[in-house]
């Protein structure tokens, strides 16, 4: 019976918001639970215990409710209770993805918990917790493909016609709709967010005042949000703020004030969106809701700008950057601490052969003594040798296996179209470069061409060349400066600190070049007609950098002679032994001498005029270009 309580939690889909009025109403005091985990010896109670002080946290104080989930995830672990380890993953997962915001730990613990299932071989109904955070999880981080399946598996179409047509079993499967209504709204899929969520207002409607649920509201503020109809999301924000300090849902409220804050910044009401957004920085000081108290920061830091009010904007831009930052460093610091304790590890280790090789002199002939000691002393020598020696390779094997990554994230071949002859080239200036390039060709004939440049070289920069790749084929064809923004979209999501992606996209049709790029170098295009060379230069900021950055679309003729020529900036700034740069005008004047040879002999043209120009030097920076020639 226990086990089957434990399982019902997965089918209720948002019934922590309950849990968190329930717990609000307990006499709870912590310290008693924890006495009686430590008095009990039944796994399951240590279990139920940390579970609910988990859900006592969930909703206000993150990072604390994933603390005792995990505690729980090990005693469920240790003792082999599956059910439980699934819970426990369900939980830290939501907690992760619904309330401190990290969307690739949230993806991690649903994953963990979906190999359990399939490990264990539980049921379609016993798994559906765990679909439900899996499609919540690649819903965040823009994977709608995967975000639709996993939404489907955790609530099939079949049962929805049953829960929202005959209010079967409506406590709880009304919780189950709201959340559906949240999943489809972080895909932007508006009108359907809008049909589930009107189902679960006008459900709570029914009831009493006081146990309404606020969370409905404010999903509904945030569809009309995105559409852009202000008005209307401030009436449902505002309608949502009542109700979440009766149920203490203090995350409802938040994320209502962060709403009003965007919402009242779009309309220009200044003094409204510096009020809500003060608020969302007051109550993040007791609980948890990053991506709101970051969306803050940056709201006020304009509102204060707007005002003239230079000390204020000021301190809220350096808030926001301090904040950015601090998500990015904590990941160095847990990076830092694990290293710390593999050398302490090893320190412990050598310190133990020491006292060993001690104990057995002690009973050597004193004779032998001096000769003890210098084979110990030479052995030392040897251990250190043999250390550095295997550190050495682990630092080659691991540079090796990032170089291997990344040369298998480009093209195997180029794309083959009998109209087009393309050629690629890229040298990197380190073990791991950070350039990168890519074809995404269509059913209809149409190639997406990519060209792309990630901060710095080395394996950090490798890390962002894989979220660009994950991110591209997660993204369904649209238009090239549309692809980049939803691309901006993941990269800001996943948060990798100061890193960015520079990267142009050029779409390629029968006739037609559409062209879009996010603070990448110029695109060439050459002209056989006249003989001349464009530059397109409109770019955008980074990717990672603002959050609603936007990109400007360009398109040209493409027609038989023309050449598209994308580029990475390793080309046009590399020095000479003077340290003069290759040039762009240079370049370009190259480029349209050399528009009558082949796809490959312009791109041999190139990095031979720049060889001779560096005269043998390594260049600083990694070198890629993409040449498209129209037949």
């Amino acid at each position: 019976m226990k086990k089957y309580l434990l399982v019902l939690g997965f089918f209720i889909a948002g019934m922590n918001q309950v849990n968190a009025q329930y717990y609000d109403n307990l006499n709870f005091n912590i310290n008693d639970s924890l006495k009686l985990v430590a008095s009990t010896n039944s796994a399951a109670k240590k279990i139920d215990i940390l579970m609910n002080i988990g859900y006592r946290y969930e909703w206000s104080m993150g990072d604390t409710a994933v603390v005792y989930f995990k505690q729980a995830e090990k005693i469920a672990q240790d003792s082999k209770d599956d059910l439980a380890l699934l819970l426990a993953y369900y939980n830290i997962s939501e907690t992760y993805s619904q309330t401190i915001g990290n969307y690739p730990l949230a993806l991690h613990y649903a994953t963990e918990g979906l190999k359990l299932g399939n490990r264990a071989n539980l049921s379609e109904s016993q798994m559906r917790g765990i679909y439900f955070v899996l499609s919540l999880s690649y819903s965040y981080l823009n994977n709608k493909d995967l975000g639709l399946k996993y939404l489907i598996k955790s609530f099939p179409y079949s049962n929805r016609q049953k829960r929202t047509n005959d209010n079967y079993n409506a406590g709880v499967n009304s919780t189950i709709v709201g959340t559906t209504s949240k999943v489809y709204y972080i895909l932007e899929m508006y009108d359907t967010a809008f049909f589930y969520n009107s189902y679960i207002i006008n459900f709570y409607n029914q009831k009493p005042y006081e146990q309404r649920w606020s969370g409905g509201y404010v999903v509904q503020g945030d569809i009309y949000r995105a559409q852009k109809k202000y008005d209307s999301a401030i009436i449902n924000y505002k309608l949502s703020i009542p109700l979440a300090f009766i149920s203490s849902l203090y995350k409802d409220y938040l994320e209502a004030a962060s709403g009003l804050t965007s919402a009242y910044a779009a309309l220009h009401q200044v003094d409204s969106a510096i009020y809500y957004g003060t608020q969302v920085v007051t109550y993040s000081s007791k609980f948890t809701f990053t991506e709101g108290l970051l969306n803050a920061y940056k709201v006020l830091y304009q509102m204060y700008k707007i005002k003239n009010n230079q000390d204020s904007a000021f301190k809220y831009l350096e808030k926001s950057q301090e904040l950015g930052e601090q998500l990015y460093n904590s990941l160095k610091i847990n990076e830092a601490q694990n290293i710390a304790l593999g050398e302490q590890t090893k320190a412990i280790e050598l310190a133990e052969q020491k006292e060993a090789q001690q104990k057995k002199l002690i009973f050597t002939a004193i004779g032998l003594m001096l000769f003890a000691v210098g084979i110990y002393l030479n052995g030392k020598r040897k251990q250190r040798e043999r250390l550095r020696q295997i550190e050495e390779d682990r630092k080659n094997n691991e540079l090796a296996a990032a170089r291997d990554l990344q040369q298998s994230m480009l093209p195997k071949e180029n794309p083959k179209r009998p109209d087009l002859d393309i050629a690629t080239f890229i040298r990197s200036s380190t073990e791991v470069g950070g350039d990168y390039y890519d074809f995404f060709p269509q059913p209809d004939g149409v190639i997406f061409s990519v060209c792309g440049d990630a901060t710095g070289h080395g394996v950090t920069s490798g890390m962002m060349v894989s979220v660009t790749k994950a991110g591209l084929n997660g993204i369904s064809p649209v238009k090239p400066n549309k692809i980049l923004q939803r691309l901006n979209g993941v990269v800001k999501r996943i948060d990798l600190g100061t890193l960015r992606m520079s990267l142009n996209i050029a779409e390629i049709t029968s006739d037609e070049v559409f062209l879009s790029s996010a603070a990448m170098p110029p695109i060439y295009l050459y002209k056989a007609s006249t003989k001349q060379v464009e530059e397109f230069m409109n770019n955008g900021l980074p990717l990672g950098g603002l959050r609603e950055e936007e990109f400007i679309l360009e398109n040209r003729k493409f027609e038989v002679g023309d050449v598209l020529v994308q580029l990475s900036d390793g080309l046009p700034e590399a020095p000479n032994l003077a340290g003069e740069m290759y040039d762009y005008e240079r370049l370009s004047s190259l480029i349209q001498s050399s528009c009558h040879l082949t796809a490959q002999e312009i791109i041999d043209v190139l990095i031979k005029s720049v060889d001779e120009w560096m005269q043998g030097k390594r260049n600083p920076d990694d070198i890629t270009l993409v040449v498209t020639k129209k037949k």
